[in-house]
């Protein structure tokens, strides 16, 4: 109801007098309908028909912008498939033409396909061989993936906060990198956690930090986390497990900016799960960017054939590739990135 009101007042103005509010819902006898609000409002008259056409006129003016780029985005792509048609009496190399087609499964997108493929495809009579091309196109890959190895731990402690989506599977993760850090490599590892919205979260990390023997500290507020990051100190590596995050509420972007913001020189990585769609992949880039991240990781390989993202997600980022995980097993499923790896994984087995 209050927002219906500062509805008229913003149509309207201040002036506007309220003749009548009821609430009803919508639907079968009222019974299984959304919750409706009504208000029926009067404002002197040539002054509210003034502000009324001008709020149509606005509203109009949004609908025609909006089927413009509507418009605009399928004359791009009506070009960018007529771009990808060959000359006339031209013939794409047999090579090429089974490589552009691997690329497409993989949800590249077309730009980067021809980006890649074009300098082989004037190979002449190598272009025809797929083995050739699928050499090529590996090292091509492979240098375009920038990877970066494990911490040195040169400076200690290594702060190490996981961001990401809800449900791509940091904690897993970090259960991953401690067992790895603290059981294998002999690391002294602590565990915190400033995911107490999930029901369970913190006790699921609990469970993996008593079975490595490893502390875990509970923060609820950035106070909370720096003190409990510098009873740490002496680690070599502090593990951030953060709550999921919606790309698409600012609020809870704040809430874990406030988190991170309470670090001392932290190396955030964003995780990303390889089942992502690839436009939705750029978009949490684009919003996770506040975060600061550093490095990234790719989690559940094991859950798609499509492996695109790997290769688009750190051309959007600019950072690169740390780690990729391929199941939910621990300590194991979880892979230092390689970039021969990736294209790999990208162009399946060699012809």
């Amino acid at each position: 109801m209050q927002q219906a009101i500062a509805q008229v007042k913003a149509d309207f103005g201040d002036e506007a007098v309220i003749l009548h509010t009821r609430r009803y819902r919508s639907g079968l006898l009222g019974l299984l309908g959304r919750a409706r609000v009504e208000v029926i409002a009067a404002a002197e008259g040539e002054r509210s028909l003034a502000v009324l056409r001008q709020k149509e006129l606005e509203r109009a003016r949004a609908a025609t912008l909006e089927a413009l780029q509507s418009l605009q985005e399928e004359v791009r792509s009506l070009k960018r498939m007529l771009g990808d048609q060959p000359a006339a009496g031209a013939r794409m190399p047999q090579g090429v033409a089974r490589a552009l087609a691997r690329l497409r499964e993989q949800d590249i997108p077309e730009d980067e396909c021809q980006a890649l493929l074009e300098p082989l495809a004037e190979g002449g009579d190598d272009a025809e061989d797929e083995r050739w091309v699928w050499e090529q196109l590996a090292a091509r890959l492979t240098a375009a993936v920038p990877t970066v190895p494990p911490w040195d731990f040169a400076r200690k402690p290594v702060i190490a906060p996981l961001v990401g989506p809800t449900g791509v599977g940091k904690t897993t993760t970090i259960a991953k990198l401690a067992a790895n850090f603290a059981m294998l490599d002999k690391r002294s590892v602590g565990l915190v956690t400033v995911d107490t919205y999930r029901i369970a979260a913190v006790e699921q990390l609990r469970a993996y930090a008593n079975i490595m023997g490893l502390d875990l500290a509970v923060a609820y507020t950035p106070d909370e986390l720096r003190r409990a990051v510098d009873a740490m100190a002496d680690r070599d590596l502090i593990l951030i497990d953060t709550a999921g995050r919606s790309q698409h509420h600012p609020m809870h972007m704040a809430e874990l900016r406030a988190f991170l913001e309470a670090l001392k020189e932290p190396e955030v990585h964003l995780v990303v799960s390889a089942t992502t769609r690839l436009a939705d992949v750029q978009q949490v880039v684009e919003r996770f960017r506040a975060t600061g991240f550093q490095r990234l990781i790719v989690t559940k390989l094991d859950e798609t054939r499509a492996y695109g993202s790997l290769y688009m997600l750190p051309r959007w980022a600019g950072v690169p590739l740390a780690y990729l995980t391929t199941g939910q097993s621990v300590p194991d499923d979880i892979e230092v990135a390689d970039g021969e790896q990736v294209a790999r994984l990208i162009l399946g087995d060699a012809p």
